[in-house]
């Protein structure tokens, strides 16, 4: 074998190299495996220590898929064998000139080239990643921005140039010669790169279930209600994350209470909140609020023994996670948004008060009576609508007089999905409503509206007004 790589090597450097060592040849081959090996584990146990740093508060992670994960192996096998050529190359060419020996200056030319190769590289190299970083570091930015499949072409040009650019100078030593060592060394290059890309070098699956088996939506297939009367969470400082999902494991509880990656009973439930208002100054208790995120698979009982345990401790403001209906990113980006804040229903809090808003709400004209006839089917004013119609038929109702009421009333066994999709339906009707009536009004667009004076003006001439055979809830 060794005589077949030097009479190779003789025929095509003998003008430059013809007295190259066997030990010089085979410790190069050698020690280019070697640091091949060594840059690809490197770059792969980067990789992991990139996603570890992507971990957001709720214990999510970056979870490139098997196409994403192979093709970045592959890319950092072409890139580590690459460069360990170019060591290998600079290897062999680095030495003393000798007596009577021609072209040493292309020999330098070679090793110097070599050389600035890997360290320009590697800098320029080190940038892009921390570029890339800076979007991964933001919480949920893996799946705003992603190089794989959008960039992959670039990758796949970058490879071609850091192979290529080492026979430039190669190329000009040796002219055609180089033709058939080139072919030869990018077929070699090739075979290696995809052989060492099979190779898992770090146990990537182990860390990604540390931390997904610790993210509750993860954990029990968390399914939000989708709707587009969306807003972002604001004064994240002052809101606490409450989980209702639904037990996967036949031993357990059907619906549980998730609060800090713990199982709690409501008892438990209620010193964890209070622990945690406890943490803050006394001046903003009436500000803290409580955001539920509740599975729409949960029954509404489940959902309003939570409510009732909220109300006991005087916690009034509370958020219902949501989804956007449409949407351009994967679903678990949005850990952000909530329907509008909304105070705790009267029901829970004082039953004489929650008396005397029933009979005030009976003396409104305008009543829209809505009552569930099955999942995802309801009945407004006597007819029979689905889901995603009650946005035009509540928005035709209120029109009718804008002194209305909406009356649900709903039972123990309806999913919370349909509770919410009522209400979210009711907000975007009247979301709608107020929009027309900006454009009307002011000639503007009601999210351009800066004005507090105007934005007061038009919630107090489209209220939103809800109200429960259980509960009401009032938002002006």
């Amino acid at each position: 074998m060794n005589r077949v790589l030097k009479a190779m090597v003789a025929a095509f450097w003998h003008p430059l190299r013809s007295h190259l060592s066997t030990f010089k040849l085979v410790s190069g081959v050698v020690m280019a495996l070697l640091m091949s090996f060594v840059f690809y584990f490197f770059s792969c146990a980067m990789l992991e220590a990139f996603r570890v740093m992507t971990v957001t508060p709720e214990f999510d992670i970056w979870v490139p898929s098997e196409k994403e994960r192979s093709f970045y192996q592959l890319f950092f096998a072409f890139v580590s064998v690459i460069l360990a050529q170019s060591f290998c190359l600079a290897y062999w060419f680095d030495g003393p000139r000798r007596f009577f020996e021609q072209r040493h200056r292309s020999a330098v030319q070679i090793v110097n080239g070599q050389r600035n190769l890997n360290w320009y590289f590697l800098s320029w190299f080190a940038k892009v990643i921390f570029g890339w970083f800076v979007f991964l570091s933001i919480p949920g930015g893996f799946y705003a921005f992603s190089l794989y499949p959008d960039f992959k072409h670039l990758f796949v040009l970058l490879i071609i140039v850091l192979f290529l650019h080492p026979w430039v100078a190669m190329r000009q030593a040796f002219k055609r010669k180089t033709v058939k060592w080139m072919s030869l060394s990018a077929a070699l290059v090739t075979i290696l790169a995809f052989g060492m890309s099979r190779i898992n070098m770090v146990d990537y699956k182990s860390l990604e279930n540390a931390f997904l088996t610790r993210n509750v939506p993860h954990r029990y297939g968390l399914e939000l209600p989708e709707t587009e009367a969306v807003e972002k969470v604001e004064h994240a400082m002052l809101s606490k994350n409450v989980y209702v999902v639904q037990s996967k494991d036949n031993t357990e509880p059907k619906c549980l209470i998730v609060v800090d990656g713990k199982t709690v009973d409501l008892k438990a439930f209620s010193e964890s909140m209070e622990d945690w208002r406890l943490c803050h100054n006394e001046a903003d208790f009436p500000l803290l609020n409580c955001r539920l995120n509740i599975d729409k698979k949960v029954k509404m009982k489940d959902v309003d023994e939570v409510r009732q345990a909220l109300a006991d401790m005087r916690f009034y403001r509370i958020q219902y996670a949501v989804v956007p209906r449409r949407r351009e990113l994967d679903v678990r980006y949005y850990t952000f948004l909530s329907l509008h804040t909304l105070r705790i229903p009267v029901r829970f809090m004082d039953d004489s008060l929650y008396q005397k808003w029933i009979v005030d709400v009976s003396e409104i004209p305008n009543q829209i009576v809505v009552m569930p006839k099955g999942i995802g089917t309801f009945e407004i004013n006597g007819v029979t609508t689905e889901g995603k119609e009650c946005k035009a038929r509540f928005k035709d109702l209120i029109q009718q007089d804008l002194d209305y009421i909406i009356r649900f009333k709903g039972d123990d066994e309806m999913l919370y999905g349909d509770y919410i999709n009522v209400m979210a339906s009711a907000m975007e009707a009247l979301n709608d409503l107020k929009e027309e009536y900006a454009l009307e009004r002011y000639l503007k667009h009601w999210n351009q509206i800066s004005s507090d004076e105007k934005v007061k003006e038009i919630n107090e001439h489209l209220p939103f007004r809800f109200f429960e055979e259980s509960e009401m809830v009032i938002q002006k």
